[in-house]
C-alpha cells in the first residue's frame, strides 16, 4: 500500500485528503504537513487519520512516503515537487503547476531524472460529460473546429484577496487567468492543442486589494487557421462558464448543449433537427467514469503509481497550461501579439517581468488564514 504525504493544509487539502480515503485499498494517508500545526491537527481530527502525523516540514518525511500531494501556494510548488521527486516519490501538485515556465522544466527534469510520475491537478478533465465532449470535438466527426470560445467567469468577493499571498504578482504569480481559468484553459489545450499566437488584454475592474488582473480577454490563432477566445473573469454574478466548440457540421457546448444549423438557398439559417439529434445521441451514448473530478484523478495517479493505467494529467500537460498564461500577460502588459513557443531567452521564460509588473491596486490588508476554508463555485 502506499504511503502518502499532503503538503499543505489549506482550503484545497479536503479534496486530497477525500480522494485518497476513497482508494483505502491502494494508498494511507501518513503525514499532514504544514507551517501551521493547528491546521494539520484539525484535518487530522476531521476526517479521523488514526496514522497521521502531524508536521510543520515536510523534508524528515520523504524518505518515509512514496507519494506527495502538493497543496500550498503556487511560488511554494516548484521546491516541495523537486525535493520529493529526488527522494524518490512520485507527486501530485495542484495547480497551477508553477509561476514561470523555468520552474516548470525543472519540475519536469527532476521527474525524469529520478524517473518519478508528475501530474498536475486539472479535475475538469475527470468530469464523464466533459471527457465525453472533448472526445466528440476531437473526433473530427462533426467537421473541423472552426472557432472556440471560453467564457471562464466567476465571483470572488474583495475579501478574497485579504489572504497575504494573494494578489501579489510575485507571490500568487497571477490573478483570474493564472488562478480561476487555468481549469478551462486545460480543457481548450486538450482539445486544441497550443495556438501559434495570441492577443490579450487584462485590467482589474473591481478587486481593490489586488495587484493582478481580475479580468483578461483573448484571440487565439491555430496553425490550421481556427481561432479561440478566451475570457477570464472574477466578476460574474450569475453568468455561466462555458466552453462552445463551433464546427462545420454542428456546435458542441459545455455543459453539453448541441447546436445545429443549415442553409436556405439564400444562405440564411434553418435549424437541423436531424443533426441535432444525432450529436445528442453521440453524447448520450458514450461511457461514465466511475470516479469524477479530484478523486478521479488521484485514482488514476495511484493506479499509474502501481502501472496499471497510463497517467491521464502530465507535467507537461501543466506546463502547457502556465505557457499559454504567460502568453496572456506578455501579450497585454506589451500590447501585441505574441507568439509561441515563449524561449529561454525571455524574460517571460522565468519570473522575471513579475518585478516590473503592473500594479492595478496596492495591497492593504493581510491576513494568513481565514476561519471559514469553504470552497464554493458559481459556476
Amino acid at each position: 500500500m502506499l504511503k502518502v504525504m499532503i503538503v499543505g493544509c489549506g482550503g484545497i487539502a479536503p479534496a486530497h485528503i477525500e480522494g485518497y480515503l476513497k482508494f483505502g485499498e491502494l494508498a494511507t494517508i501518513t503525514h499532514l504537513v504544514d507551517p501551521n500545526l493547528e491546521r494539520a491537527h484539525t484535518l487530522i481530527a476531521k476526517y479521523n487519520l488514526q496514522n497521521a502525523i502531524a508536521q510543520a516540514d515536510y523534508a524528515e518525511a520523504l524518505p518515509l512516503v512514496d507519494a506527495v500531494s502538493i497543496c500550498t501556494p503556487p511560488a511554494l510548488h516548484c521546491g516541495a515537487v523537486v525535493d520529493s521527486l529526488r527522494n524518490g516519490c512520485h507527486v501530485l501538485v495542484e495547480k497551477p503547476m508553477a509561476p514561470s515556465l523555468a520552474e516548470c522544466d525543472q519540475m519536469i527534469q527532476a521527474a525524469q531524472k529520478h524517473d518519478r510520475l508528475l501530474s498536475v491537478v486539472v479535475q475538469s478533465r475527470f468530469i464523464s460529460d466533459i471527457r465525453n465532449v472533448v472526445e466528440m470535438v476531437k473526433s473530427g466527426a462533426y467537421g473541423k473546429n472552426l472557432y472556440t470560445r471560453v467564457h471562464s467567469s466567476w465571483y470572488r468577493g474583495e475579501s478574497y484577496y485579504d489572504l497575504a499571498w494573494r494578489g501579489r504578482w510575485e507571490v500568487e504569480g497571477g490573478g483570474s487567468t493564472q488562478n480561476q481559468s487555468i481549469h478551462h484553459i486545460d480543457l481548450l489545450l486538450w482539445t486544441k492543442g497550443m495556438p501559434t499566437s495570441i492577443r490579450s488584454f487584462m485590467t482589474n475592474l473591481n478587486h481593490h486589494n489586488s495587484q493582478e488582473e481580475d479580468f483578461s480577454s483573448s484571440i487565439l490563432r491555430y496553425e490550421d487557421g481556427s481561432i479561440a477566445e478566451l475570457t477570464s473573469s472574477l466578476i460574474d454574478h450569475s453568468s455561466p462558464q462555458s466552453l462552445t466548440f463551433q464546427m462545420e457540421k454542428a456546435g458542441i457546448g459545455i455543459p453539453f448543449q448541441a447546436f445545429a444549423s443549415k442553409a436556405r438557398p439564400n444562405g440564411f439559417p434553418i435549424a437541423n433537427e436531424e443533426m441535432v439529434a444525432q450529436v445528442t445521441a453521440d453524447f448520450q451514448a458514450r461511457p461514465k467514469l466511475t470516479s469524477e473530478k479530484h478523486e478521479g484523478q488521484i485514482r488514476n495517479f495511484l493506479l499509474a503509481i502501481n502501472g496499471e493505467q497510463p497517467l491521464l494529467a502530465t507535467a507537461i500537460d501543466g506546463r502547457n497550461c502556465i505557457e499559454l498564461i504567460t502568453g496572456v500577460y506578455q501579450s497585454a502588459i506589451e500590447n501585441k501579439d505574441v507568439t509561441f513557443p515563449i524561449t529561454q531567452g525571455s524574460d517571460y521564460y522565468t519570473s522575471k517581468w513579475r518585478v516590473n509588473a503592473p500594479h492595478f491596486f496596492e495591497k492593504s490588508r493581510d491576513i494568513e488564514a481565514f476561519e471559514d476554508t469553504t470552497i464554493t463555485n458559481n459556476s
